[in-house]
């Protein structure tokens, strides 16, 4: 938990905000706990950040119960999502003078199914990583004792999990000659689709390395601050990507990924990353003519014999 002290001006009255409204979300006898989670918890929230609560609720909750604290809060109602049964959560969005409330609904047995997912099982899968990263860095809103509980469960990142994250990320395949074909044939849309897809795989590489629960992409300077295994100067390199000329853009993405791959080795070797690296350097042959020995059509005569 980020000390309030420490928060920036943008976080504290986002904080302020949401200890005024958890009150009345927690006057349902079915809520056991509420959180605030997202960048105002991290300290780091800046002119475009909602505030984003999490509420915790012994059984499902109707849409009613969902609805009930807007308007005895002060706010002003702007969407309710349908239940989503894949993630297992509600979802609503509403306004308080013009801030957005973005509350994200569980049950608490849902939550504990989540952690022991993730920390005892080492499952990667997005939406369960971004919610254990959440509740990790979540400041107590109701009922703060539940939310140390999983904290506690959270301190300790399983190993086995980093390997996980790693092997999960690690094959960029034949990424370099792909990437090449494209600024050649100048596809431009697909060829910074490419960058960013390799920026992400490493970005979750070196999350693994670093043993955090992955949050997700937004904020991604900011998670890098915090890493302790990371290639030198890592941030401004990402952007000089994407700012570079693309062959040069490419020169630095192959180099960047290569050092990646070297942190793996040094501080991972139970992680084979060999396969990976020969994928990512392979390019295919080019062919401005027919190879030699293949027999064309204009080498038959009219007849269907060979000239």
């Amino acid at each position: 938990m980020q000390p309030e002290q420490n928060m920036n001006q943008a976080s504290q009255w986002r904080l302020a905000m949401a200890r005024k409204v958890a009150p009345v979300i927690s006057t349902n006898p079915k809520v056991q706990a509420v959180i605030l989670a997202g960048s105002t918890s991290r300290g780091w929230a800046d002119s475009y950040s909602d505030i984003e609560i999490g509420v915790f609720w012994t059984t499902p909750p109707s849409d009613e119960e969902r609805m009930a604290p807007i308007a005895v809060a002060g706010g002003v109602f702007w969407e309710l999502d349908p239940y989503n049964p894949e993630d297992d959560i509600w979802m609503e969005e509403w306004g308080l003078a013009e801030i957005k409330m973005d509350v994200r609904n569980l049950t608490v047995e849902r939550m504990e199914g989540i952690l022991q997912d993730v920390v005892d099982h080492y499952d990667i899968s997005a939406f369960k990583q971004a919610t254990v990263s959440a509740a990790q860095y979540a400041i107590p809103l109701y009922n703060a004792p539940l939310l140390e509980q999983w904290q506690r469960k959270l301190a300790h990142y399983p190993d086995e999990l980093a390997r996980a994250m790693v092997r999960e990320n690690v094959q960029l395949y034949e990424w370099c000659w792909w990437v090449d074909q494209l600024i050649s044939r100048a596809d431009w849309p697909q060829l910074y689709q490419s960058f960013s897809d390799a920026t992400f795989q490493v970005f979750s590489i070196l999350i693994g390395l670093n043993r955090i629960y992955h949050p997700g992409f937004k904020w991604m300077n900011r998670w890098i601050d915090e890493m302790q295994i990371a290639p030198p100067d890592f941030a401004n390199r990402i952007k000089e990507i994407f700012r570079a000329e693309p062959l040069k853009a490419l020169q630095e993405a192959q180099k960047l990924v290569l050092e990646i791959y070297d942190l793996v080795n040094k501080h991972m070797p139970e992680v084979d990353i060999q396969h990976a690296r020969n994928k990512f350097l392979h390019w295919r042959k080019q062919f401005e003519s027919a190879p030699a020995g293949i027999l064309l059509d204009h080498d038959a005569a009219p007849d269907g014999h060979l000239l």
